[in-house]
């Protein structure tokens, strides 16, 4: 959906208190403007998709200790931190970004964890590489000529999520990244956690127990 500068004569009271409830809404006062008149006319716009996902996420993450959802630091992006039980407790940071076009996909998911620890960063690196073998694997037998995309290094994930059915409701997709967060998570802890000999049996469990669930992201 393309973009177009416009010249509107507007009251300056109603200007600032347009800019007061965009500040709050931690928006611009022409994205706040083009959502307002959208409603109006009963247009949905890409911002009104991402709210009603980032809320459906939000909605599920809030009643999953140890997550915790940090905020949006933008209309199209949120954050989600994750206490790690190692050594100088680092924040495992799950950043979630929303796409205003469905046509590379519904949107990434960045990990990545602030340490300046080489021995942690290695770990997260080798649960990173683990991970995402174990995904593809299964994911190409349920779903034949799907190759997740992902980017891994330095400690950090960055995996690109597609709808497997594009009929998914704005709800549904927020529930299906929270669920996919909360598995990467629980994943992650059982991988530190566990024997090395055990790592790949446990993470394989905690996968197929998520897969069960009927995912509608790939």
């Amino acid at each position: 959906m393309g973009k177009s500068v416009y010249s509107l004569v507007l009251s300056d009271d109603v200007v600032e208190k347009i800019d007061q409830a965009a500040y709050q809404k931690n928006t611009s006062r022409s994205n706040l403007i083009n959502q307002i008149l959208a409603e109006y006319v009963s247009f949905v716009t890409p911002e009104k998709h991402m709210q009603d996902i980032f809320r459906a996420l939000t909605q599920i993450i809030s009643q999953c200790q140890p997550l915790a959802v940090q905020g949006q630091s933008s209309g199209a992006m949120l954050s989600i931190r994750s206490p790690l039980q190692v050594k100088y407790n680092p924040t495992l940071k799950y950043t979630v970004e929303l796409f205003r076009s469905r046509e590379q996909g519904v949107g990434e998911l960045k990990i990545m964890a602030r340490t300046q620890s080489a021995q942690l960063l290695e770990l997260l690196d080798g649960f990173f590489l683990l991970f995402c073998s174990v995904e593809t694997r299964y994911l190409a037998r349920l779903f034949p000529g799907i190759s997740p995309n992902y980017q891994i290094g330095q400690g950090r994930l960055q995996r690109r999520f597609f709808l497997l059915n594009t009929s998914c409701c704005n709800e549904e997709i927020g529930e299906a990244l929270a669920k996919y967060i909360q598995m990467v998570d629980a994943a992650l802890k059982q991988y530190i956690s566990a024997p090395p000999v055990e790592r790949q049996r446990a993470m394989e469990q905690i996968y197929t127990n998520y897969l069960q669930q009927t995912p509608v992201i790939v």
